[in-house]
């Protein structure tokens, strides 16, 4: 599994894989894709920012 942000356009986006490997290989993968979003009020009192992220507000 992997989690990552990119960017298109500019515009950042979250990314995450799920891969299945058979030996060496790959055999299938599966990719969520979201766009950022802030955080509703309620839910910002219960988080702690990831190192270098700060947590926004909806």
């Amino acid at each position: 599994m992997s989690e990552c942000l990119i960017r298109y356009d500019g515009v950042p986006s979250y990314s995450v894989s799920i891969m299945e490997f058979k030996h060496e290989h790959v055999i299938h993968e599966t990719q969520y894709f979201a766009d950022a979003f802030g955080a509703p009020e309620w839910r910002t009192k219960l988080a702690e920012p990831m190192p270098g992220r700060t947590i926004t507000r909806a």
